[in-house]
């Protein structure tokens, strides 16, 4: 028995000594955050890898659009639509619906990544004039993305935990912070992005990162939520000089059908054609991104709402309708750029009347296709050039801000601070685009003010702008109502929609955070 102890002692001691020095052995074979970030080479990839939560679930894969479409009642449910996306158009969703937990999460997946990054760049060394340049334009890029993801939260869900750097995250039980504290961060990443970030890239590969001019008009776009209305119309006006060069794309087209690069994208999602499984799962958007989704970067939503492949949702009658009103003579006019947004039976509504106008096998008629009176999207499709998807492999970029959406923001401060004649010429440069009639005045600001959210309405229908415009115009309640009570007879939207729920789960991992929740909601 002794003789055991003694054993039992001596491999014990054994196995103390082989701990300690396995302990201080380093694996030469892989990485972890002390050894990989070394070079410039990867914070490159580094830089990269911050990007990638804008195609996680709730994010351009698949569920922002879903989200912001139909609660923004730019979209409409049709009979294949299934699961807790059904409770959005109805506004039944609840603190335990999937995509708004989604949203939630990957919004602050993209902060982690963003802090991270910027952790490791401050401890980076180096003399050499390159890669100082590129540690100001990452740190840059990383600043705008926090801040792209913080705005989305805070006008979303209003107080939120703000976590401005990497030892933030270590920090479970984060409470939520005044929205007022938010905005001011923002503001603060924005500006700093700004004097970092370069007017443009060299290198064709480096297309869809991030540039000051995308961090200038999401500031003015902060400035204009936060009604500072003079800061935002100084911070859009400066797009449209020297040394910048945005220009409207000559058709909606350009951007929406034949996803050309054109100088009217100031930032948006990159997405890039399915090409096999050589580069990972075509269905990736219903979760896996980090794992069986590969490298795919294509987005579901031309397959989702495509009307030869699931169609799950239709036009919203609201948005057919805003494309008919009265010219400056009284007379009822539809407006051109209904053609470019949706495809309609015998061109009703002013719509697109045939599609496949470039397929091999010639044109066929929508109408052929659908019952009666439904509108189904043009914009963001491939239907001009194919009859069918089969599988999700849209590579049409997801617009996130581009030029016309900053001039009639522009446009937008003009009218709050009372200058309606400087939102003329902004207005009518956006409807020369298209052909629509040019307006020889505004009139006053009440009626400027609702030419200007038309304007928006028809322009970005299917941007997903529609429901944050009406959180920042005061509007929810009773424009959604409005328009579900003249569709379907329900008026849906009570006072506690205007911020979504916190998510359970968030609740359940952070009891801080639950704390703070009123009425089992926000």
């Amino acid at each position: 028995m002794k003789r055991t102890i003694i054993y039992s002692l001596l491999l014990s001691l054994l196995f103390v000594a082989c701990s300690e020095k396995v302990l201080d052995v380093k694996n030469e074979n892989s990485y972890d955050g002390s050894t990989f970030f070394t070079s410039a080479t990867a914070f490159s990839e580094a830089s990269t890898a911050m990007y990638t939560p804008l195609l996680y679930q709730g994010m351009y894969s698949r569920e922002f659009y879903f989200i912001f479409d139909l609660l923004g009642n730019d979209a409409e449910k049709n009979f294949p639509l299934q699961g807790s996306l059904l409770e959005l158009p109805l506004y039944t969703h609840t603190p335990n619906s999937g995509e708004l937990n989604y949203f939630f999460n990957s919004c602050y997946k993209m902060v982690f990544r963003t802090n991270f990054v910027i952790d490791k760049l401050q401890n980076w060394q180096t003399n050499i004039t390159t890669d100082v340049a590129l540690k100001d334009r990452i740190t840059g890029e990383a600043q705008f993305l926090r801040s792209l993801s913080y705005f989305w939260l805070v006008t979303c869900f209003g107080d939120v935990p703000l976590k401005e750097k990497l030892a933030d995250h270590y920090i479970i039980e984060s409470p939520r912070v005044p929205k007022a504290q938010v905005w001011t961060s923002i503001e603060a990443g924005l500006t700093a992005a700004i004097a970092k970030l370069p007017l443009n890239y060299s290198n064709a590969s480096d297309y869809g990162r991030v540039t000051k001019g995308a961090a200038i008009a999401l500031l003015g776009k902060v400035y204009l939520f936060q009604k500072k209305y003079t800061e935002a119309a100084a911070q859009f006006a400066l797009l449209s000089a020297a040394p910048y060069d945005y220009a409207l794309a000559g058709s909606l087209d350009d951007m929406f059908v034949k996803d050309l690069k054109t100088k009217e994208t100031i930032f948006a999602v990159m997405h890039a054609e399915w090409l096999g499984w050589g580069v990972g799962n075509a269905y990736y958007m219903f979760g896996g991104q980090e794992g069986w989704g590969g490298k795919a970067t294509i987005t579901g939503r031309a397959m989702e709402y495509g009307f030869n492949d699931w169609w799950n949702v239709l036009v919203s009658e609201a948005v057919v309708n805003s494309f008919t009103y009265l010219n400056e003579s009284g007379v009822s006019y539809t407006d051109p750029r209904a053609a470019k947004t949706f495809y309609s039976a015998a061109g009703a509504k002013g719509g697109d009347a045939t599609f496949c106008d470039q397929c091999p096998d010639g044109v066929k008629q929508y109408g052929e296709k659908v019952k009666e009176g439904q509108k189904s999207w043009r914009k963001y499709e491939l239907y001009e050039s194919r009859n069918n998807y089969g599988q999700p492999d849209s590579y049409i970029n997801s617009q996130v801000i581009r030029y016309a959406d900053v001039l009639l923001m522009q446009a937008e401060a003009f009218i709050e601070s009372n200058q309606v004649s400087a939102a003329l010429p902004l207005i009518n440069r956006v409807r020369d685009r298209s052909g629509a009639f040019q307006y020889t005045t505004l009139g006053d600001q009440t009626k400027a003010r609702t030419i200007l959210r038309r304007e928006r309405q028809m322009e970005l229908a299917g941007e997903q702008a529609r429901y944050f415009d009406l959180i920042r115009w005061g509007i929810l309640k009773e424009t959604i109502n409005a328009e579900k009570q003249a569709a379907i007879g329900i008026s849906p939207v009570k006072d506690y929609h205007i911020l979504l729920p916190i998510p359970q789960a968030e609740r359940d991992a952070n009891p801080t955070l639950n704390a703070q929740v009123t009425n089992n909601w926000n």
